[in-house]
């Protein structure tokens, strides 16, 4: 397990990538209007799998174990963003997003059941803050009444598809692989997503804003955040990045507010404290027994990947 140390840049980064992924709900309800899912998610990810191998040329340099890891990894996130977008279509947004969320609660239970990882109380207790904040968040008294139909069964096949997503990150992902991880996995999700959209046939943005739009769903929250995912689950066991990734919907809720004149709400206030108290429990350094000895160790040498070493001019590592 990585310890609380050497993971201090990765929860914020881990943060980050939350904050983006929130930021795609207002950009795309826009694009929704000239473009399927199907469409837009096929062609978010084959701009990001090129912009991956143009930043990360590299990084194309694997061995085939790393390649295969990454193909995993693309199935299932494609899995979960096709089934999210399927079952959006006859489930209600507010539900959509809450039922997609208890990936969350999903995440701690596949990790003990597939890896025979033992999940802490604190743990445990942040997962069901955060399970609590987020209904809060999402969902209103009208929201309840809608039934249990398909639509809820596919959303919730997606939860399952993020947390496979998540606990295998947490699982393949190294500091020596990163790059590569996720070149191979956004060209997966490219290739998995353009055959679901061919039935509808394939199409491209017709307006100027709509490809603005498709260039930072692609390169800020698809390059990027893919990357920074795997290195900051390279750093931070699954379970614990899983809640902090939970804020996805807090900063969905904020930018709503801040861009698209969304009222602040109760709701909004009393959930968004529920997911922060969560994140707060995984986060927080473990507590030392009043008179247990200090142990000092070194911490880990990190072996930086040089497929994107040169391009950012990262040439140590945390």
């Amino acid at each position: 397990m990585v310890g609380f140390r050497s993971s201090r840049l990765a929860v914020p980064a881990l943060l980050l990538m939350a904050a983006l992924w929130g930021s795609t709900l207002v950009v795309m309800k826009g694009v929704y209007a000239h473009m399927s899912p199907e469409n837009l998610l096929a062609s978010r990810f084959a701009m990001a799998a090129a912009a991956f191998g143009i930043l990360f040329p590299k990084a194309w340099r694997t061995n085939m174990r790393t390649m295969v890891k990454g193909v995993i990894l693309g199935v299932l996130f494609a899995a979960g963003q096709l089934l999210q977008a399927i079952g959006l279509g006859t489930t209600q947004a507010a539900m959509n997003g809450f039922i997609t969320s208890l990936y969350v609660v999903f995440t701690p239970l596949l990790a003990a059941v597939i890896f025979r990882k033992k999940v802490s109380n604190a743990v445990w207790g942040a997962v069901a803050l955060a399970t609590v904040g987020m209904g809060v968040l999402a969902l209103d008294p009208s929201t309840l009444s809608s039934g249990f139909g398909i639509g809820q069964l596919l959303t919730l096949a997606s939860a399952v598809a993020y947390a496979g997503h998540i606990v295998a990150t947490g699982r393949f992902a190294n500091p020596s692989n990163v790059a590569s991880l996720g070149l191979y996995q956004t060209i997966t999700v490219a290739i998995v997503c353009t055959i679901a959209a061919l039935p509808g046939g394939l199409s491209v943005p017709a307006h100027m804003e709509d490809w603005l739009a498709l260039a930072y769903l692609a390169i800020i929250c698809g390059t990027f955040t893919t990357f920074i995912q795997s290195w900051g689950q390279a750093r931070v066991e699954s379970t614990r990045a899983a809640v902090i990734m939970c804020t996805e919907p807090l900063w969905g809720a904020i930018f709503a507010i801040g861009l698209g004149g969304e009222a602040l709400t109760g709701r909004i206030t009393i959930g968004g404290l529920a997911i922060l108290a969560a994140m707060a429990l995984v986060i927080r350094p473990p507590r030392r027994r009043r008179g247990a000895p200090q142990h000092h160790s070194e911490p880990p040498v990190v072996q930086v990947d040089p497929a994107w070493t040169p391009q950012f001019g990262m040439d140590r590592m945390p």
